[in-house]
């Protein structure tokens, strides 16, 4: 099978990350990748060395560059893919449009739950409606969600859970130093770990009176953020974060250490790992710290209930709960994170996820594929 991927860039994302992986496991299974990107937005490509998939990298200058869809529909004319898929609104948009009329199975993705559309947002899906072929989406929450945005592809949303390559993480762990010693070299602490971009829906605000509850208990607790604001919409929120961590008095004991490649070696080497999102899609940040041996505790969202025992899902949003939470799971966090990562290598790891999205693949490839066999 021949499979285009669209997307705005190869980015830090879990997104992006998820492009990654997927791409190098198809093509270990025998199938041929190509990638092409909107934007120059490209730091994960070093992660596809030694691969054959093929990346194009483009530059959009408008949100909606006619330029840009010309260049698209070439490659796909010339590239001949057996199925489109489009990752993220930009990727969706710029696949249905620049492979209408080529009989091709065009597929999205969704990524999130609950979050709020923009007007030109939906007026652009709703335009596009009849160009998208089907929806997969990484959660069952994600998938609900889909089918809300897309009234007309209710029979055609399908859920494929994200995948992590255990071997990856296994060697990278095996040769990595321990960045959190280094961020807090005392001591006798408790490492606590936050992962995400610092904007609403990871309410860090919440992560800072957890530590405050925590601290106040014991003050050997701390905690490494990692993440930064990713947009200037979001650069607003970082600096109301920053001050209640400064009201909070909290600036011995919580670190913002920004944007990082080393995130895996940082959950790896903390003792535990906390999420306070209020929603997203299926958590790659949940998914990384089980693979890594940290054990999680975090907000109830998404698919959170499906992955992780009950006593580690707090039900409500109260930084107390929270903080009696990660106070328990730290007294045996040892025998969760043994219990984590078996359920990763049953349910989560790459060599599940991507024979999954193959087999969503087929319910749209085959006829195309027969209707198309005589001119190929």
């Amino acid at each position: 099978m021949r499979v285009l991927f669209v997307a705005s860039g190869l980015g830090l994302g879990g997104a992006e990350r998820q492009i990654v992986l997927l791409s190098r496991e198809l093509e270990r299974l025998g199938h041929c990748v190509s990638i092409y990107t909107l934007t120059r937005d490209t730091p994960r490509m070093d992660e596809l060395a030694g691969t054959r998939v093929e990346v194009t990298v483009d530059s959009k200058r408008l949100r909606l560059d006619p330029a840009v869809l010309l260049r698209l529909r070439r490659h796909i004319r010339a590239w001949r893919p057996d199925v489109v898929h489009g990752f993220l609104y930009d990727g969706d948009i710029y696949s249905r449009i620049a492979a209408c009329g080529t009989r091709l199975p065009v597929l999205n993705s969704e990524r999130n739950d609950n979050y709020e559309l923009s007007r030109a947002q939906l007026v652009g899906y709703r335009l596009t409606a009849l160009l998208c072929d089907g929806i997969v989406a990484n959660s069952h929450a994600g998938a609900r969600f889909a089918q809300r945005v897309h009234p007309l592809l209710q029979q055609e949303i399908h859920v494929v859970w994200n995948g992590i390559d255990l071997a990856e993480v296994d060697a990278r762990l095996k040769r990595a130093p321990k960045p959190p010693v280094q961020i807090f070299p005392q001591a006798d602490v408790k490492r606590l770990c936050m992962v995400g971009a610092i904007k609403p829906q990871k309410d860090y605000l919440l992560a800072l009176r957890v530590m405050r509850q925590l601290v106040d208990q014991d003050a050997s607790w701390r905690l490494v953020c990692v993440g930064d604001a990713l947009s200037n919409g979001s650069q607003g929120y970082k600096a109301r974060v920053l001050a209640e961590r400064d009201r909070l008095q909290l600036e011995p004991f919580v670190k913002f250490v920004g944007t990082r490649r080393d995130v895996l070696e940082i959950m790896a080497a903390s003792d535990l790992v906390l999420v306070t999102s209020l929603h997203e899609g299926f958590p790659n940040v949940l998914l990384e710290a089980m693979a890594s041996g940290t054990a999680v505790v975090s907000t109830d969202y998404s698919d959170v209930r499906l992955i992780l025992p009950a006593d580690q899902v707090v039900g409500s949003r109260r930084e107390g709960d929270l903080a009696d939470a990660v106070v328990r799971c730290y007294a045996r966090r040892a025998e969760v994170a043994s219990a984590q990562r078996r359920w990763v290598e049953r349910h989560a790891s790459a060599s599940t996820s991507a024979p999954a999205m193959v087999e969503a693949y087929a319910r749209y490839v085959a006829p195309f594929v027969v209707a198309l066999q005589e001119p190929r």
